[in-house]
C-alpha cells in the first residue's frame, strides 16, 4: 500500500536519488556541486514555505513532489508551486502522482493559498496530459534566461 509523508534531513540520499531521476526523465541532468546541492537540500527542508512529500510502497520510495508556499502581493493570499514532481518509473500510472498532488493540494489549502502552480517544460506531453488530466489549467508562459 502506498503511503504519502513528509521528507526531513533524514531523506537526503532519498531525495537526491528521486531528484536525480527527474533530471534523467525529462534530460536535463547537468553537473551539481554535491557540496552546494546538499547544502541547498538543508536549507529548504529546515524553511517552512518548503515541504517534501514522499512517496513509499512499504520502506521504498516511489516517488516525490517539492512544495513551495509564498506569500503574494498581487493575489493577497498564500501562492503555491510545485517546484519537482517524479514518480519511479515502475511505479508510473498507478495514482501516486495524483495522491502527491492531492497531498499537496490539501497542504496548499491548509496555508490559505488562492491557487496551485506548476511549470512543464513545453515538450513534455505525459506530463501537460497528467496535469490536465488533474484539473491544472493553462495560465500563462513561464520565461528565462541563464544569468
Amino acid at each position: 500500500m502506498i503511503q504519502i509523508r513528509k521528507g526531513t534531513l533524514a531523506d537526503e540520499q532519498t531525495i537526491a536519488g528521486l531528484i536525480s531521476e527527474l533530471g534523467e526523465a525529462v534530460g536535463a541532468l547537468r553537473e551539481v556541486n554535491p557540496v552546494s546541492w546538499y547544502s541547498t537540500l538543508r536549507k529548504m527542508i529546515a524553511s517552512p514555505e518548503w515541504t517534501f512529500f514522499i512517496a513509499e510502497d512499504g520502506k521504498k520510495p516511489v516517488g516525490l513532489l517539492v512544495l513551495l508556499i509564498l506569500p503574494s502581493l498581487y493575489y493577497g493570499a498564500n501562492l503555491a508551486a510545485i517546484t519537482e514532481l517524479i514518480v519511479t518509473k515502475e511505479y508510473r500510472g498507478k495514482g501516486i502522482g495524483k495522491l502527491l498532488v492531492e497531498e499537496a493540494k490539501n497542504i496548499a489549502k491548509k496555508m490559505g493559498c488562492a491557487e496551485l502552480d506548476v511549470s512543464v517544460e513545453v515538450q513534455n506531453e505525459e506530463a501537460i496530459g497528467f496535469y490536465q488530466k488533474l484539473g491544472f489549467k493553462r495560465k500563462h508562459a513561464d520565461f528565462w534566461m541563464e544569468i
